[in-house]
């Protein structure tokens, strides 16, 4: 991944809203994060419990955002698109900023967020290598964006620079995909239809159907995605086709790879409902701070 390249998949924010609708899992989770950092109760002097998303048991009360306004301690989210995260943190009260590569999906999440009446300060950035002169108690890369990233250098670059953004005692979380074999595998020839959505000019459904090669040296994964505006008997009409190229992190190479960029794993979770990581999850969501003394 070039530097300052942004990818074609995402030049349009209304469709990427309308293929990515169902998404909704990792938002209470976001939240939370945002809320707790937003409150300081990360930073030094450290708390020993904290509330988590879907227990019933611990969980936090907080103020409605309304009644509690801006919360003190800011937060940054890198690879923000849309805003599709950023605007409900910035609903429930905490001050937010969103950075991505993308102007055109920056320019919808700044619609999108007039549109909600919250005001989020949106940056054009890459995530190797912003400089915003402040620090932040809480910064995440969300939906498997970090697999944007294919080599040391970039990684390396991401963590350095969210290690100078970090408030002291502040996290950064992220998630990323758990490779299953079985999908890596996959013929190069096979096309499957991962999912059907409206199209959000009017013009019917569009299906999202994708193809990928799995280099196993890189460890990424090429993956042609299609598509096709169905007509009404669900013949094809019209076909775009976009590449997207995405970096498999398999567990033990991820713990290590955090430890080795001077961070410390907290928690690492297999879902959005925070159950702790294993085998055969579909997700590894890791939350860690940098480690003292690196």
């Amino acid at each position: 991944m070039n530097t300052n390249q942004s990818i074609p998949l995402y030049r349009d924010g209304r469709q990427y809203d309308a293929l990515n609708s169902f998404l909704v899992a990792d938002i209470p989770f976001y939240v939370e994060e945002a809320r707790h950092a937003s409150q300081g109760l990360d930073l030094p002097p450290y708390r020993k419990e904290r509330g988590k998303v879907g227990h019933p048991t611990g969980s936090v009360s907080h103020p409605p955002a309304k009644s509690a306004g801006r919360m003190g301690h800011p937060v940054l989210e890198l690879a923000c698109g849309t805003g599709r995260l950023t605007i409900p943190i910035a609903q429930s009260g905490v001050e937010i900023v969103g950075l991505d590569l993308t102007p055109s999906m920056l320019a919808h999440a700044r619609t999108k967020a007039e549109a909600a009446g919250v005001k989020i300060e949106f940056v054009k950035g890459d995530c190797r290598e912003f400089d915003l002169g402040r620090k932040f108690a809480l910064i995440f890369i969300a939906f498997n964006s970090m697999q944007h990233l294919h080599d040391c250098e970039s990684l390396a670059a991401l963590f350095r620079n969210v290690r100078k953004h970090l408030a002291e005692g502040g996290r950064f979380v992220f998630d990323v995909f758990n490779p299953k074999i079985a999908i890596l595998a996959r013929a190069a020839a096979e096309r499957h239809l991962e999912r059907e959505y409206q199209d959000p000019d009017g013009k019917g459904t569009m299906a999202f159907e994708n193809s990928l090669v799995y280099d196993d040296a890189a460890q990424v994964s090429h993956i042609q995605c299609y598509f096709v505006r169905r007509g009404p008997n669900g013949e094809g009409l019209e076909e775009r086709v976009e590449q997207l190229h995405l970096r498999s992190f398999f567990p033990q190479e991820l713990d290590l790879l955090v430890r080795s960029q001077g961070f410390e794993i907290v928690e690492k979770f297999g879902n959005f409902e925070r159950k702790p990581f294993a085998s055969g999850d579909p997700k590894q969501v890791v939350v860690c701070r940098a480690s003292t003394g690196f």
